[in-house]
């Protein structure tokens, strides 16, 4: 990959965002106010945090290592060596090329096809999607302080997803029945269609692994350690956060990192962690002093354990082929 790569009007869209997200997030920024709640914040449970996200990172490596079984059996270690090659880069890079570049050096020292290896990645965005889809609206029906419609609402929207999801696997069982519907063509251009192609597409891959069940299992371990993490943040703070309240912390800090922004998710990660705290009822300064701490937690483990994974794989960043790996996408 080229350096003028890394600057195009991505990054610049992305880079603006950022600062609007800073903004939003600090805009009312009470120094003292700030410090004396961050002043509250237990160090050694700040560091008990950070090991619960690498033991996500962890779990996350040993689910795609049960995904890419049937193509190649990969060490435990490599794979999270990867991962976590892939978070330093999402935390660093420009453009989010933290999956490129997981599959890239993957493939490059185990010898695949870094396309074939990308490939794979769908059906990990697929489980991630709908164990968050799930989390909202469980979070919303158990959050005391939510309106009557807005339960009403989470409860239809259960139904309504689980129906679509249920139509989508029995197309996936008898997947030659997708090739019948000649009106889906008519939309194959359109980004809704091709959001749902590859998630078909995953379900597709889901169905042939012989590791179904256990990608499964995988899945809500790697959700459940990832919304334990935030409990603990509540911790490091001295605050018992509810179910819902982690729920709903959750959801708004997995949803905002799908916006485009700068490296590392600055800006948006807080206004949207600043948000959901002052919404569970936390003041600005105490929300904003948390949401500084929960993105710490997981931007420093990561970007120092990545970083030295990263040096030692040898990466060339100027002739990395970001279409190259993308091309099966």
């Amino acid at each position: 990959m080229k350096k003028n790569k890394f600057f195009n009007y991505r990054t610049f869209i992305g880079l603006l965002i950022s600062i609007i997200g800073l903004y939003l997030g600090f805009k009312d920024f009470q120094v003292e106010e700030f410090f004396r709640a961050l002043n509250n914040a237990n160090l050694l449970l700040f560091f008990v945090s950070m090991a619960v996200m690498i033991f996500v990172v962890f779990l996350r490596a040993w689910r795609w290592q049960t995904i890419l079984d049937p193509l190649k059996n990969i060490s435990l270690h490599r794979m999270f060596e990867a991962e976590m090659i892939g978070y330093f880069g999402n935390n660093v890079f420009p453009l989010r090329l933290g999956e490129l570049l997981r599959s890239y050096s993957l493939g490059k020292s185990e010898q695949i096809s870094a396309a074939t290896v990308f490939g794979t990645v769908v059906v990990e965005r697929v489980m991630d999607a709908i164990f968050t889809v799930f989390v909202m609206f469980f979070a919303v029906l158990t959050f005391d302080n939510m309106p009557a419609w807005i339960h009403k609402s989470a409860i239809a929207g259960i139904i309504t997803f689980s129906v679509f999801l249920l139509v989508l696997i029995i197309l996936v069982i008898n997947k030659e029945k997708l090739e019948d519907i000649d009106w889906l063509n008519k939309y194959s251009d359109t980004k809704i269609f091709q959001i749902l192609a590859k998630f078909v597409r995953g379900l597709i891959m889901l169905k042939e692994n012989p590791h179904t069940l256990k990608i499964i299992i995988q899945s809500l371990l790697v959700g459940g350690v990832n919304i334990f993490f935030y409990w603990v943040i509540g911790v490091v703070f001295g605050i018992q956060f509810s179910f819902a309240s982690v729920l709903l912390i959750y959801f708004v800090t997995m949803a905002i990192i799908a916006v485009p922004s700068s490296p590392g998710y600055v800006g948006t990660y807080h206004a949207g962690a600043i948000y959901i705290l002052q919404f569970i009822g936390h003041p600005e300064p105490r929300a904003q002093a948390i949401a500084v701490i929960m993105h710490a937690a997981g931007f420093i483990p990561l970007v120092l354990i990545g970083g030295v994974y990263f040096v030692k794989s040898q990466i060339n960043i100027n002739e990395f082929d970001e279409k190259q790996v993308e091309k099966n996408e």
